[in-house]
């Protein structure tokens, strides 16, 4: 049988053991696909003749299957594609009701269900089919909805067409996911709902029947060495404090009280209603609504398709003690979806695909309480992760104008990532309007902690440790403890404000196995794979929160701010700070965060083009120019400072950092040049040399010509100085 997925990895083939199940239920058996392929033509023909017939017709045409999440991934995959390559598209006007996979072949593998083999309705009484059109002909390709038919779509397999090799196709799949939305009839339905429940209760996506738990274990032990063991619920939680954990804290723990909009594979379990939330469901909430109109006869086509009308649905979407009636179940699929999503907070179960596509229509604002990867991300590339920075402003002038400099840099590689900011004051009126422009979520902190953290400061020893430089700079370390208590998002990436993002990344960037805890990556020495710098950081977020009152303790023992003694594989070292307290109170579950998102300019081994992140660790871009022109750096990162002919990627690091900086004009780096040198002349051969650098050829940065004498040539013929005087 054909995959669905075309050519991608293996992480593919064994994800497809669990695609299929939304909610749990008997199918009638469809035949093989070669079977179906035989009963709409007298010669089978193969995948590549289906291809060129497609393609000699000029119009894309494909094929949908089994249940609501592997039908949005075909539309979604297929019309990307179609876009990508400038082809005209044509989409099924066809949404198969019940697409549970029961039927297996010889190899073992799932059978698709077709339209040929199951009940289906018009693809416009489920979805907004005339948004979806202008939608994909707003890119510049036509777009025509087509009635099903055996003779044309018989034997054109279920691919999904998603993984172009090489392509970041992430904001465009997230914009065709986005366009489908609900049709008049479902938007009826789910606006019932919604008069019911407040706009801030919690979508539960629940799985927990048998059938799920046998293909968890069939999917798990899957012998190709990949990680997969978050199907379920650790052995530790139950859904309720799972649920728990995912809500950001409210006054008086109101938060356990939510209403939670229970979606699952059965009635919803009672240990929620005895942990003290308020439970609904969609049949409950419609059960008693006012939505419905008269009864109504299903009007069947001769094509064995349904026209749904309002009045055919209430006794599907209704029945007591019953998730939904087998031969619906994408019905109620689908109104649950669009109810979820109207909701601000979910919670869910990363591996389910019905999950996984809510996960993405959220676009990072979402939770899995199975935690850890979401497998479908391996393959399409929808999943942006919410990017925190923290900001006091107490912090030096400097500081501000890097963080300034590192969100622009966010906006041009991952502009479909959230970008949240723990933000401590309440002056700078100027920066807090910038941040808002950039559509920057900002989040008002008032630390508990604040009074420990300046008495851990004064026992600091700033020789030892730039970090005891600036008081401000020594609290925006600390202000990460409270991303638990702000930010809904099952992991966040933690930059501080001295980094630049200099390529694309998501949740796909960061492996099956992501961290329980925390991750941090190499710090001054390239090659030790040990968790230790936390300049960047993937967070744990519902873990963190799990044990945050237990972590804080844990800080206030050290006020004295002695070095934490860290255990590491080449034995105890001590660390500083922030840093010692997460890597010392995490130690039985840190992990090693790829340095690819941490590459120090520093580094003479890893290529920056194989990096997501350049991180001026220790030395700023100041610093190194300051010492080129004969500005002492200061003592901490003078070593540094002094081997700058003996970096490689020194140049390629700052070029991006000029880069980003000039993105909004070339007032940042104004600004930066002189809030960094006190002498006028010297800030104006700062100016003048990050946009040299800016324009240069990597290729000429490349052929060894050091940042030093490209400083000295500067200096020397005065280049620039009309732009800048």
């Amino acid at each position: 049988m054909p995959s669905p997925w075309g050519k991608v990895g293996p992480l593919v083939v064994a994800v497809v053991v669990l695609m299929a199940f939304y909610l749990p239920g008997p199918n009638s058996s469809p035949k093989a696909t070669t079977d179906r392929a035989s009963a709409a033509t007298d010669t089978p023909r193969s995948r590549k003749e289906v291809k060129r017939k497609v393609l000699s017709e000029g119009m894309h045409k494909y094929q949908v299957c089994n249940g609501l999440g592997n039908q949005l991934i075909a539309h979604v995959g297929n019309i990307a594609h179609a876009i990508h390559h400038g082809m005209n598209v044509q989409i099924l006007d066809a949404y198969i009701t019940n697409g549970v996979q029961s039927s297996r072949g010889e190899d073992g593998v799932l059978l698709d269900v077709t339209a040929q083999w199951s009940r289906f309705v018009k693809l416009s009484n489920i979805f907004d089919t005339d948004h979806l059109i202008d939608v994909i002909s707003s890119y510049g390709i036509e777009v025509v909805l087509v009635q099903y038919s055996a003779e044309l779509h018989g034997d054109i397999p279920c691919q999904w067409m998603i993984g172009e090799v090489g392509t970041d196709m992430t904001e465009l799949y997230g914009n065709i996911l986005r366009a489908f939305r609900p049709s008049p009839l479902v938007k009826k339905l789910v606006a019932a709902v919604q008069r019911d429940i407040q706009s801030d209760s919690v979508c539960v996506h629940h799985r927990n029947a048998q059938d799920w738990k046998d293909h968890c274990k069939a999917w798990e032990n899957i012998p190709d060495g990949v990680w997969r063991h978050n199907c379920d619920l650790d052995a530790d939680h139950t859904i309720s404090d799972a649920v728990y954990n995912r809500l950001v804290p409210q006054p008086n723990d109101a938060q356990r009280n939510a209403v939670v909009f229970y979606v699952g594979d059965g009635v919803p379990p009672s240990e929620l209603k005895e942990y003290g939330y308020q439970v609904t469901t969609r049949r409950e909430t419609l059960a008693k609504s006012d939505v419905w109109g008269a009864d109504a006869a299903e009007k069947r086509r001769d094509d064995h398709s349904l026209e749904l009308e309002l009045a055919d649905l209430r006794p599907m979407l209704t029945r007591e003690n019953v998730a939904c009636p087998t031969s619906v179940r994408d019905v109620c699929a689908v109104v649950d979806f669009f109810t979820c999503a109207s909701m601000s907070r979910f919670v869910g179960n990363s591996v389910s695909t019905w999950s996984a596509l809510q996960i993405a229509h959220r676009q990072g604002s979402a939770t899995w309480y199975n935690s850890r990867s979401i497998p479908l991300a391996g393959m399409f590339d929808v999943y942006p992760i919410s990017i925190v920075y923290t900001y006091t402003e107490a912090s030096a002038k400097v500081g501000q104008l890097l963080l300034k400099t590192s969100i622009l840099s966010v906006k041009r590689y991952n502009p479909a990532s959230p970008i949240h900011v723990l933000y401590m004051g309440d002056e700078d009126i100027q920066f807090r309007r910038w941040l808002r422009d950039q559509g920057i979520v900002v989040h008002n902190q008032d630390p508990a902690w604040l009074d420990d953290i300046k008495t851990m400061f004064k026992n600091g020893n700033a020789e030892r440790s730039h970090l005891f430089m600036h008081l401000g700079n020594y609290i925006g370390t600390w202000q990460r403890v409270d991303i638990p208590l702000h930010i809904n998002a099952e992991y966040v990436l933690l930059l501080d404000c001295d980094t630049v993002v200099t390529s694309a990344f998501g949740y796909k960037d960061f492996g099956q196995e992501m961290t329980a805890s925390i991750a941090f990556s190499a710090e001054m020495t390239e090659e030790w794979e040990e968790p230790w710098n936390a300049g960047v950081a993937l967070l744990n977020v519902p873990h963190l929160r799990e044990t945050y009152d237990e972590f804080l303790a844990f800080i206030k023992t050290h006020r004295k701010n002695e070095p934490y003694e860290v255990k590491t594989s080449a034995g105890i070292i001590e660390a500083p700070s922030d840093q010692g307290a997460y890597l010392t109170f995490y130690e039985s579950t840190k992990k090693f965060l790829s340095r690819t998102f941490n590459v120090k300019p520093y580094y003479k081994k890893t290529a920056l083009e194989d990096g997501k992140v350049v991180h001026f660790h220790g030395a700023k871009p100041h610093d190194y120019m300051g010492h080129w022109i004969g500005v002492d750096c200061n003592p901490a990162v003078k070593f540094i400072c002094e081997k700058t002919d003996d970096f490689p990627i020194l140049c390629r690091s700052l070029k991006t950092f000029a880069i980003s900086m000039l993105t909004a004009g070339p007032e940042l780096l104004v600004d930066y040049c002189t809030a960094s040198f006190k002498d006028m002349e010297n800030s104006k051969i700062c100016v003048r040399y990050m946009r040299r650098l800016s324009a240069l050829d990597d290729k000429y940065l490349m052929r060894g010509n050091s940042c030093e004498k490209l400083m000295k040539n500067t200096v020397h013929t005065g280049w620039g100085k009309t732009l800048v005087s």
